[in-house]
């Protein structure tokens, strides 16, 4: 039989067989958080991605606004489709803030 100074104490046995779990157990954790973290990294391309997308639509759209906005598209679309045209000088008429439109031409009684 052997001495029993060279057996570990029992506690021993508690303590490593404790510590092997908590090592199993962070290492689970470790590839748990590493598997989320991938998962997160590859929303955010999708996202970036999808950003990207939008931006460029917008700039295209915000082109086509302004070519429809055009001073001569409107012009041409006013003159063919309302049949609008530039006053002549007679039809013009000033207009000034708090005097009478008939004293100013002299038509006033």
């Amino acid at each position: 039989m052997k001495p029993a100074a060279n057996r570990p104490a029992p506690g021993w046995m508690v303590v490593n067989l404790g510590l092997l779990v908590a090592v199993v157990a962070t290492a689970v954790s470790i590839v748990g958080a590493s598997h989320q973290c991938r998962q997160a990294y590859a929303s955010l391309q999708a996202l970036q991605s999808s950003q990207w997308d939008m931006q460029e639509q917008w700039g295209k759209l915000l082109l086509e606004q302004s070519t429809w906005a055009a001073h001569h598209r409107v012009e041409q679309l006013a003159r063919k489709e309302l049949d609008m045209r530039l006053p002549r000088a007679s039809e013009l008429q000033v207009v000034v803030p708090g005097v009478d439109p008939g004293a100013v031409a002299g038509t006033a009684p």
